[in-house]
């Protein structure tokens, strides 16, 4: 059973208007995708830039570059992807120039294929038997110029696949109808509602009474037993129970119309033999009330839907990869500044360790000093006059082990540098792991699309990448040596033989021959342990110039291509930021002359916006919104609408779209980087959703202090 003769007409006529609105929403979307193109192709260059620039380098942290050029050629792609996904999209919506387009989403059983049949007057071929999945496949028909897309059913098991499809065909959507049944609501059921919500897309949301029917029963006990189940009390508190789930997802869907019907019944109405039978099954069903509220959204909101779907086409894929590109920026800072608070921290103990060894080695080199000058004279006394003086000086040398004490010295110094080296290095793994998960936790971005493919993917990466960069100073601190010790030799030279006997009494001979050996050896005591000295304190320099020098120069390496990463990535997010700011004064703008309140749109400064959920209004100094025109914004765009007047205090003004939850010293904006941080670890998802409102107009990225 169709439309009545005046809704067939009403419906006939709000849909010639539909489409002369689509040819405008195309021209919009048309410009700006050429626009964008052009900044997408000149990003591409600055990419390509950035990555020629790593790979000419003579950076040493080979597996870091690896890391940081597979990200930027990810970019690069994904700008391709970008690119093409949008212009694919824009086509397929100009096709469909002519046509409203209405998908039917559900989860499997929950009766599409029915309301399908029953709108084609199909013979019921289609309508599932059972609990397994019965639309596999994008099916599209017409019904009453509208063209009805019924999709794979979602939250079956396995369907990861099927749901993919489903929210690709959304996507071009200009209505979507969500079917839930009259059971108790499911979470998996609210996650895609709220995924359709976050497409902006405007939904009817009906719910499917399945009390069974039985064709053999009397129909006045038919008409009871649905009645019964169609009792208003009982279906408000089911809708009451699907609303409830808005508040985990930061929506409102007290907006969306909800439908009660009972589509079995509808399809046995078209069955019947017997007009008067298939009336009352028709009239039980309650199917009219869905056609009639199908008609109502066409009439009242039709012009603007169309524009709206060219428009979000562009919009919802530039929010996503704006925000994702923000968000891994922040990422890379984090990284970047957590190697280098530890190169700071070597940089501090450095200078310690420096002064404690040069004090370890002095006070070596001093026993070494004092335990050789204690031998000199016993040595003298009875190596006067021995012709091999030097060699039993050697073997005293041998025995009092002064190079193995020196070694074992030099030895405990380079193991406390490598053990210091591997902490340093197990921090920064484990503290990247952190600023990896922290940052990806609190930087504001749209809540995940599951099983949808996203312009960017990158937090897995990012983790390994984490691992790499700390893997990489692991590996330089492993393979640099501290170099041979390279020993001076260590035995006396020119004794010689003690002199003639004849000249002096023998007394005087022999005190002038241990005079004469202890001061040769007093001599090659000082000149060993200044020479032991020296080569001490050059293997020391040669420790801290090749291993904790070496190390602090490859962080400054690696923070230098991790900044300059996130800087390329917020740099293009900025970009992007400028035609989706675009892009929502362009529908503002559109919705206001729609409610015929053109003139409105010049007291507008920026406009943000986060499609089917949110949108924000900066209005110049000194103007204000009228409230009548503001409430038939609202039901016009079906977002919250909100304004604040325009400052160019970017703190003044994130503090205004925040309220009152945030105090205005709570805010704290690092110029240098463009990047504010405000507390918002246990913040609720309406401040979440506001944040990314100032966000897009403060030109400023927000993320959690």
């Amino acid at each position: 059973m169709g439309l009545t003769g005046m809704n067939e007409y009403i419906l006939t006529a709000a849909l010639e208007e539909c489409k002369n609105a689509a040819e405008n929403g195309y021209q919009i979307t048309y410009e700006q995708e050429k626009n964008l193109n052009h900044a997408l192709g000149v990003a591409k260059e600055k990419v390509k830039s950035t990555l020629n620039d790593f790979n000419s380098s003579t950076y040493y942290a080979p597996e870091t570059i690896s890391l940081l050029n597979k990200q930027l050629t990810e970019i690069n792609d994904d700008f391709s992807n970008l690119s093409l996904g949008l212009n694919r999209d824009l086509n397929q919506l100009r096709k469909n120039m002519t046509k409203f387009s209405i998908t039917l989403f559900g989860r499997t059983m929950a009766g599409k294929s029915t309301l399908m049949e029953t709108l084609t007057e199909g013979n019921g071929s289609s309508i599932g038997k059972g609990a397994q999945r019965t639309t596999r496949d994008i099916r599209t028909y017409t019904w009453n110029e509208l063209e009805i897309t019924d999709v794979p059913g979602i939250g079956a098991f396995e369907g990861e696949a099927d749901e993919q499809i489903a929210f690709e065909a959304a996507k071009t959507a200009d209505l979507i109808l969500f079917l839930i049944t009259d059971d108790a609501p499911q979470a998996i059921e609210a996650e895609c509602f709220s995924r359709i919500i976050n497409l902006g897309k405007p939904v009817i949301c009906v719910i499917n009474v399945k009390t069974s029917i039985y064709e053999s029963k009397n129909i006045n006990l038919v008409k009871r037993d649905i009645q019964k189940k169609f009792e208003l009390n009982r279906l408000h508190k089911i809708q009451d129970q699907f609303l409830k789930y808005a508040d985990q997802f930061g929506q409102n869907w007290k907006t969306v119309p909800f439908v009660y019907v009972h589509l079995k019944a509808a399809f046995l109405a078209q069955q019947q033999t017997n007009s008067e039978l298939g009336k009352t099954y028709y009239q039980i069903s309650e199917l009219g009330s869905l056609k009639e509220r199908i008609v109502y959204q066409v009439k009242t909101r039709g012009k603007f839907i169309r524009i709206k779907t060219f428009v979000d086409i562009i919009s919802n894929p530039i929010l996503e990869s704006m925000e994702n590109l923000l968000n891994q920026s922040q990422v890379n800072s984090a990284q970047g500044r957590t190697i280098l608070a530890k190169k700071r921290q070597l940089e501090n103990w450095k200078k310690v360790f420096y002064r404690d060894a040069k004090k370890q080695i002095s006070s070596v080199i001093t026993r070494i000093r004092s335990d050789l000058n204690s031998e000199i004279a016993e040595f003298a006394e009875e190596h006067f006059s021995d012709e091999k003086a030097d060699k039993a000086w050697k073997k005293l040398l041998k025995k009092r082990r002064i190079q193995l004490r020196c070694q074992e010295v030099l030895e405990q110094l380079e193991m406390n540098t490598n053990n210091k080296l591997n902490e340093i290095s197990r921090e920064i793994a484990n503290e990247l792991k952190y600023a990896v998960s922290f940052s990806s936790d609190s930087a504001l971005k749209m809540e995940r699309i599951t099983d949808w493919k996203k312009v960017w993917e990158w937090t897995s990466v990012i983790g390994g990448g984490g691992l790499s960069i700390a893997a990489a100073i692991a590996l330089f601190c492993g393979s640099a040596a501290a170099g041979p010790l390279g020993w001076a030799a260590l035995a006396v030279s020119g004794i010689g033989i003690i002199g003639s006997f004849f000249s002096n009494s023998r007394e005087e001979k022999e005190f002038e021959a241990r005079t004469k050996l202890e001061n040769k050896l007093q001599e090659n005591v000082d000149e060993l342990c200044d020479s032991l000295k020296v080569q001490m304190e050059n293997n020391l320099d040669n420790l801290i110039h090749v291993k904790i020098e070496g190390i602090m120069k490859e962080m400054d390496k690696i923070n230098s291509v991790v900044f300059r990463l996130a800087d390329t990535q917020r740099e293009l997010a900025w970009e992007l930021n400028t035609h989706l700011i675009e892009l929502n004064r362009k529908i503002l703008f559109e919705a206001i002359k729609l409610i015929g309140a053109e003139g409105l749109e010049w007291h507008i400064n920026s406009v943000a916006r986060i499609p089917g959920n949110r949108c924000l209004c900066v209005l110049r100094s000194g103007t204000v919104f009228p409230n009548e025109q503001w409430m038939k914004l609202n039901k016009l765009m079906s977002e919250r609408i909100f304004f604040v007047l325009e400052t160019e205090n970017k703190r003044g003004l994130i503090f205004k779209i925040l309220g009152k939850k945030i105090s205005y010293n709570q805010i704290y904006i690092e110029e240098k980087i463009n990047v504010a941080h405000v507390p918002l670890v246990d913040a609720v998802p309406d401040l979440i959703q506001r944040a990314r409102l100032a966000q897009q107009v403060a030109k400023v990225q927000i993320v959690n202090q």
